[in-house]
């Protein structure tokens, strides 16, 4: 079951913070936080709405994982640059990043990256594009 993943995703999604959902809901932030834990459930009248509220069916708020799966190529970022023992402050100069929040973002999967710095990050390291992209170089390697 994925009802609580999935609604705290949603949630984030769509912009909104418990206060923000809750308030549109006609619920306490409490009970929305204890939702996303899966400490509790919401009923099936709650659960029909909640599904209504953010467009999907039932089957796919409760019985599939909604959030996308972070892309190979975050995942190979933070491991290239962890085994060349690099920061994340030291990469973000590489790339001209503002701040080490955005690599952050980006290993995480919650920011893409240009397509320039894809590339300048395969030089770097010695790999090609598409084993940037395509392959989980951690088991690679």
């Amino acid at each position: 079951m994925y009802l609580a993943q999935n609604l705290k995703y949603l949630r984030e999604r769509k912009g909104l913070s418990q206060r923000e959902f809750s308030a549109d809901l006609g619920l306490s932030r409490a009970t929305v936080g204890n939702w996303e834990t899966g400490e509790r459930k919401p009923d099936i009248e709650m659960i029909i709405r909640l599904a209504e509220y953010f467009g999907v069916t039932l089957d796919d708020l409760v019985l599939r994982d909604l959030k996308p799966p972070i892309p190979k190529y975050a995942g190979n970022i933070r491991y290239l640059r962890l085994s060349h023992g690099i920061t994340q402050e030291k990469m973000g100069e590489l790339l001209g990043l503002k701040n080490k929040s955005s690599l952050s973002l980006i290993e995480a999967g919650k920011s893409g990256i240009s397509i320039e710095n894809l590339e300048e990050l395969a030089d770097f390291f010695g790999v090609t594009l598409d084993e940037m992209v395509k392959q989980d170089l951690s088991k690679e390697m």
